[in-house]
């Protein structure tokens, strides 16, 4: 798959690799979900949420390893000619160093590969994960208020975006 040398806060840092995974990286994607999503937002997914979605022959799993230890991951699932982005994550130590650009990159690759026409996503508004997303081209489609609920029960809207092949 992809590999590649990233930046570490000024010093020589392993590379990343980013692979397909399988249900035996659930523990680690787990581990690392539970560290990048924080409460406040009501946006992470629990084991049984991931497994299940792991499970549906249309899913999707990249995983980034450094070494030997997985520091980020995405979850997608295709629908005929569309490309779902479900979840998205880098563990805290590992962020601000390109991993999660590599994984977008990758997961749009093989979209394209399988003759995906089109990718959606949604994310909470206000993350900072947007300027990412725009580098990719995806550009702000729907909103649906109040849909994330925090563990306080505050409200957050999700945004909706999409990106488009020009095969």
């Amino acid at each position: 798959m992809a590999s590649r040398r990233l930046p570490c806060e000024g010093r020589a840092s392993p590379p990343v690799t980013v692979q397909p995974g399988d249900l035996s990286d659930l523990p680690n994607v787990m581990r690392v979900m539970d560290t990048a999503f924080p409460e406040t937002y009501g946006e992470g997914w629990n084991h049984h949420q991931c497994r299940s979605m792991l499970l549906m022959p249309s899913a999707k799993l990249l995983v980034a390893r450094q070494r030997d230890n997985i520091c980020g991951f995405v979850i997608s699932r295709q629908a005929a000619d569309e490309e779902e982005l479900l979840m998205i994550a880098v563990s805290p130590e590992c962020q601000s160093q390109g991993i999660g650009y590599l994984l977008l990159e990758q997961m749009l690759l093989i979209a394209r590969k399988d003759q995906v026409a089109a990718v959606f996503l949604e994310m909470r508004s206000g993350n900072p994960a947007a300027k990412l997303y725009a580098k990719f081209g995806f550009r702000e489609i729907g909103l649906r208020r109040d849909y994330y609920t925090g563990p306080n029960k505050k409200k957050f809207n999700a945004i909706t975006y999409k990106t488009t092949f020009n095969n």
